[in-house]
């Protein structure tokens, strides 16, 4: 043994060597470890690839840092090593940390909560679960169940429907010939409104009354309205309502149904 000492002693190349060989293979060893854990926790496959890849990274610079300091013949302070593995770790963890900071933002802001129908990135859902590194929701046109990173909120713009006072606003275009006797329409067409939205009005105004202490709100007129205008030879008649976000396709198919009924009825009155 004491040989073996004086052999490396009398050639640190080799013994430089000897351990950089033995220290990879520990950290491969190591990095399978962890590659295995992961597969264990990480249920989701694009989680599971973006944060094996971040280690990747992590990994390959901590390496490099290593054997740096191993064959360095100068002894540099050692804040400059502190410095690289701080820099290396900063750059390949860079989204996990962004995730990290959105999820504090999310949970003291309150951007968003489990239960919310909220728009990201063009894409409209219900948010089922919030994790670390990010969130998920339910897509309402698809039914698909869709992962979002957290740090989304810091590159896309986030509707939250259920935020404010819960109420969104929701549009109808109905277009008419010019022939069409328009004023009776407009009249049904309030009438029709009124029947399936107007109560929703009346429960919303205390709501938006409290919304308005915390929001600059200016239009506190939530009463349903039809509204009247002509494009390219075409009259316009737009039906405007309060709504529940989550009735929204509940309502559009009732208000529907009873425009066209009274349209078929109807021969003074041609859908364009």
């Amino acid at each position: 043994m004491q040989e073996v000492i004086l052999y490396f002693n009398d050639n640190p190349i080799i013994y430089k060597s000897f351990l950089s060989l033995i220290i990879l293979l520990i950290y491969i060893k190591l990095i399978r470890i962890i590659n295995r854990l992961l597969f264990k926790t990480i249920k989701d496959n694009n989680l599971y690839y973006m944060t094996r890849k971040r280690l990747y990274y992590l990994h390959s610079v901590i390496i490099i840092v290593i054997f740096v300091i191993l064959w360095s013949e100068s002894r540099l302070d050692l804040t400059i090593y502190v410095g690289f593995i701080s820099a290396g770790i900063a750059i390949a963890l860079r989204e996990i940390f962004t995730n990290l900071a959105a999820l504090i933002i999310i949970v003291i802001q309150k951007t968003f909560e489990v239960g919310d129908r909220i728009m990201v990135n063009d894409r409209v859902g219900d948010v089922i679960d919030q994790k670390i590194f990010h969130f998920v929701i339910m897509e309402i046109s698809t039914g698909k169940v869709v992962h979002i990173p957290n740090n989304y909120i810091f590159l896309h713009p986030i509707s939250n429907a259920n935020k404010g006072f819960g109420y969104i606003w929701g549009e109808i275009e109905v277009r008419l010939t010019v022939e069409s006797e328009w004023e009776v329409a407009k009249e049904r067409f309030e009438i029709i409104l009124n029947k399936h939205v107007y109560h929703i009005a009346a429960e919303a105004t205390d709501k938006v009354r409290e919304a308005s202490k915390k929001y600059r709100i200016h239009d506190q007129n939530l009463n349903p309205k039809v509204y009247m205008a002509v494009k390219d030879g075409v009259i316009i008649l737009t039906m405007r309502y309060l709504m529940d976000p989550r009735q929204s396709k509940v309502i559009e198919d009732r208000i529907w149904s009873e425009i066209l009924l009274y349209v078929k009825g109807n021969d003074s009155v041609h859908l364009k």
